[in-house]
């Protein structure tokens, strides 16, 4: 690898000094679990008949050995099987009555019968040489010589042996070593195959460093031995890591994102120390937890929404110092940022009052009041539906909450109605919720009047295939009211088609008694292209009976044979017009 220095002899593999009993006291809830493995055993039975009875021949009962990790102790319990995992145990608190007890089996989370702690189960013969009972990730910090800054990944894991004991491993999993202007990573283990056991995680015995490579580590909250003191004789002496990793309300820690979103621009540490902290958080969790970041290019972080041409704070947050401090006092995240910057660019400046009630509003959403204009009165308004709402909502709480999702829907309604958004009564009515609900079946009625045309249109194009044959009929759908009584009468969801069948998309057709035309009976669909067919349902989407299946393949053939007609506009047999054919 021309040009990269070779770091894999000089990273350690060896845990720190310190870091085992660290993990212990900052990662317990994580680790917080230990294990217990159970072999059958077969005892001498003493029970009552065996001691009343001279004349008893001794013998022995399957029973369970268990042995906790945490206490070292052993014991034996009731034997049980488990229909599905084999054979286990049954716990002392569960062994009153003869039916009703659970069995305990691999895999189980319980409690200890002799110590009561936390383990997780598994049998004896089932382990190779030890299970992990519990996991955690954690990240060291370290200096080397030439000044490069380490942060080794470290897998701590709890693991459970054969005979009972437990031991906490720390397994070297990546490190990643900073250079003032660029980073390498190093790879712990690699991806094997077993024949038997499929793919799975190899630890290797020394580093890899492969020359393209992806950030894989992700988030991270601890970070063994990182301290101002570290960070100065680093190369990257004003990186702000510790200030970047102090606990914050709802913060995500990304060290490794965040160290090289500093390289490439050392300016993010004013908006980490003077701007917005929690914005820059949010910003980096975006960024790293989104769908194309798995495939991520060396761990380069690029965050647009920033502005990296300017050094000061205030700037980069596209605001001014007035408004920067509002936020500090505030202490904005992304959405309020986003909310006060997206406002700011319409022409539109949110006061500290706008920004006090759009907390109390609470609703995540109100960035879709911005392209609507006049967000400050339209959060104002929300706040008041709310606080009327509360005072009439029931018990129950089956209303919806007024919130920005519901206003914008309502408005985006009154806008397709025709209705003037100017108006106050009309942009802010007295009830929202109502309000939506009447634009709302206003639309659908809209809709409807609009679907009429183009079933029209469709039930000419479909009536070609309309047969009648054996004391059955087929006819094509008329309208959205005939789905929908069709639906509710077969309890299926036909009335759900009603606008791929409009538009084409699909072919409804109603099939009928002709004895009782007008009561539903069986609902196919057909695929025009293909002329086949895609269903045929009744009554709470039951098969076919012979019968519909008989004239189903009989006007199918009818169809694809182009569905021909006398000069009367009578269907013809299609084996009569083979036959006819043959003759000539």
């Amino acid at each position: 690898m021309a040009g990269v220095a070779d770091y894999r002899a000089l990273v350690p593999r060896t845990p720190p000094e310190g870091l085992r009993e660290w993990v212990l006291e900052n990662c317990w809830s994580e680790l917080d679990r230990h294990g217990l493995v159970y072999e059958v055993e077969y005892v001498e039975d003493y029970g009552l008949l065996q001691v009343l009875d001279e004349w008893s021949k001794p013998r022995k009962t399957k029973m369970v050995r268990v042995t906790c990790s945490c206490c070292g102790e052993s014991c034996l319990l009731n034997w049980g099987k488990d229909a599905k995992h084999g054979y286990g145990f049954v716990l002392p608190d569960d062994e009153e009555g003869d039916w009703a007890h659970t069995v305990t089996t691999a895999g189980d989370e319980a409690r200890c019968p002799m110590c009561g702690e936390k383990v997780l189960v598994n049998k004896r013969a089932a382990v190779r040489d030890w299970y992990v009972a519990a996991e955690c990730h954690v990240m060291s910090a370290a200096v080397l010589e030439a000044g490069e800054l380490v942060l080794t990944g470290w897998i701590v894991q709890r693991r459970i042996y054969k005979s009972g004991c437990e031991r906490l491993e720390l397994l070297p999993a990546e490190a990643y070593v900073f250079t003032a202007a660029d980073c390498v990573q190093l790879m712990g283990w690699r991806n094997g195959y077993s024949g038997n056991g499929g793919y799975f995680i190899q630890c290797c015995s020394s580093w890899r460093q492969p020359k393209c490579w992806t950030e894989r580590w992700g988030r991270e909250e601890h970070i063994f031995g990182l301290s101002p003191e570290l960070l100065e004789r680093s190369c990257l002496p004003h990186c702000k890591l510790g200030a970047y990793m102090a606990p914050r309300p709802g913060a995500a820690h990304y060290p490794v994102a965040y160290l090289r979103l500093y390289q490439a621009h050392p300016n993010v540490e004013a908006v980490l120390l003077h701007g917005l902290p929690r914005v820059l958080d949010g910003l980096i969790s975006a960024r790293t937890e989104a769908a194309d970041w798995v495939e991520n290019n060396r761990g380069r972080l690029e965050l647009p929404k920033l502005d990296w041409t300017q050094t000061r704070p205030a700037q980069m947050l596209y605001l001014t110092k007035e408004e920067l401090r509002i936020g500090r006092a505030q202490d904005w995240g992304t959405l309020f940022w986003n909310l006060f910057v997206g406002t700011k660019r319409t022409g539109e400046l949110l006061t500290a009052e706008d920004m006090r009630n759009a907390f109390c509003l609470g609703d995540e959403h109100l960035i879709l009041l911005v392209p609507w204009g006049r967000v400050g009165k339209g959060i104002r308004y929300l706040l008041r539906q709310c606080e009327e709402s509360a005072c009439e909502v029931d018990g129950a709480g089956a209303d919806p909450i007024p919130d920005a999702q519901l206003l914008t829907d309502y408005w985006a309604m009154a806008r397709r109605l025709g209705r003037d958004l100017a108006d106050p009564l009309v942009r802010y009515p007295v009830d929202l919720i109502a309000a939506h609900d009447r634009a709302a079946a206003l639309m659908e009625q809209k809709t409807a009047e609009g679907m009429a045309d183009l079933f029209r249109v469709r039930r000419r194009s479909l009536k070609r295939y309309a047969y009648a044959a054996h004391g059955l009929l087929i006819r094509p759908a008329a309208s959205q009211r005939e789905l929908t009584a069709e639906g509710d009468a077969l309890r299926h969801c036909v009335g759900t088609y009603g606008e791929r069948h409009a538009t084409g998309k699909t072919a409804i057709f109603f099939i009928r008694r002709a004895a009782c035309p007008k009561e539903p009976f069986y609902t196919l669909e057909l695929d025009e292209k293909g002329l086949n067919v895609r269903q045929n349902r009744g009554m709470r989407n039951c098969a076919r009976t012979p019968e519909v299946e008989a004239f189903e393949k009989e006007w199918l053939e009818w169809v694809r044979a182009g569905a021909p007609r006398d000069r009367r506009g009578r269907p013809l047999d299609v084996k009569q017009i083979g036959r006819k054919a043959g003759a000539a």
